[in-house]
Order: C-alpha cells, then structure tokens, then sequence
C-alpha cells in the first residue's frame, strides 16, 4: 500500500464517519476533525520530512480558507464550523491540491442534490429569489433593501457530500490507475 493510497483511505474513512454524525446530529465533532488535521500533518512530515510537513499544513490552509471565509462571511448561515474544519483536516492529509478538488466537488454535489431537493419540493424558485436578495441585497439602496426571513433559508448536511466527493476522489485515482487513458 503506497502512502497516497493510506492517506486517501483514511479520508475516505474519517469524512464517511462525519457524515453519519453529520446526518444524525448535525455536528461534525472536534474529536474526529482535529486528530485527522494533525495526523495529516504528523504522517507527511514523517514520510517528506520538513517539506512535507509544510505541504500539509499548506493543504490545512487552503482546503479550511475558502470554507472559512465562507462561514464569516455569513455568520456560520453559509456552512457550519465542523464543515470547514473537516475540509481543512482533509487538506492536510490529502494535501493542497487534492484537498481543493475535493471541496469543489463536495460543494458541486451539494448544489446539485440542492437543487433536485428543492425541486421535488416545489420550493426551488422561492428559494432562488432569495438567494438573488442575499445576494443583491448589500448592493442595493436601503429603501430597496427587504430582509430574507430565517424560516425562508433552507439547511443541508454537507458531511455526506463531502464523503461522496472524498470517495470519488479515491475511486477516481483506483479507475485511472485500471485504466490510464480515461
């Protein structure tokens, strides 16, 4: 087993943990996003030395950035804390670049299931029209200006999106190594 394989199989592991907590209680706990942050970060400085380490905590840093900002941003409406620390954990296993790939299927899933979700619903295009609010909102005159109420904003568990798009990522690499020229 090549060390790529390890770290992908124990962030495959740990966001499909997440998930299950995500799903049933709606919490992503510290106990399971910090110890994968410093493992990540353990185990590349172990295998690339200094240089490693640094590698890992740059994945740290740009997987959790995005996310983080994202959640000030909103006020923790746009994405939950254990959400952005599970992505910056990831990052410092999977490193930069995979750990970015990662986030932006998680969030590409989530849109997705988001939008078949509300469909099926019937409250896709309420939902939309506020979203053009949110976001049009700080740009317009205050006269114009008209709140989105809280009950109008819709919630959803990003933890399993993330373990689908953790176990793509994985089944992705496992594919082209079967077959290289997909």
């Amino acid at each position: 087993m090549t060390p790529t394989n390890l770290m992908l199989g124990a962030a495959v592991l740990v966001s499909l943990c997440a998930a299950l907590m995500d799903a049933r209680t709606g919490r992503i706990p510290n106990l399971l996003t910090l110890p994968t942050a410093v493992l990540g970060v353990v185990l590349h400085g172990w295998l690339g030395g200094r240089e490693g380490a640094a590698a890992s905590l740059f994945g740290l840093l740009a997987a959790g950035g995005i996310p983080w900002l994202l959640h000030r941003g909103t006020k923790g409406a746009g994405i939950g804390g254990g959400d952005v620390k599970l992505f910056a954990a990831l990052g410092a296993l999977l490193g930069a670049v995979v750990g970015l790939q990662l986030e932006l299927l998680a969030f590409m899933l989530l849109a997705a299931y988001a939008l078949v979700r509300l469909a099926f619903l019937g409250r896709l295009f309420s939902v939309l029209g506020n979203v053009l609010r949110l976001l049009v909102g700080p740009i317009l005159p205050a006269k114009w200006r008209r709140p989105v109420a809280t009950e109008a904003l819709t919630e959803v568990r990003m933890g399993p999106a993330i373990a689908a798009a953790a176990l793509s990522v994985a089944l992705g690499d496992y594919v082209q190594g079967l077959a290289p020229w997909l």
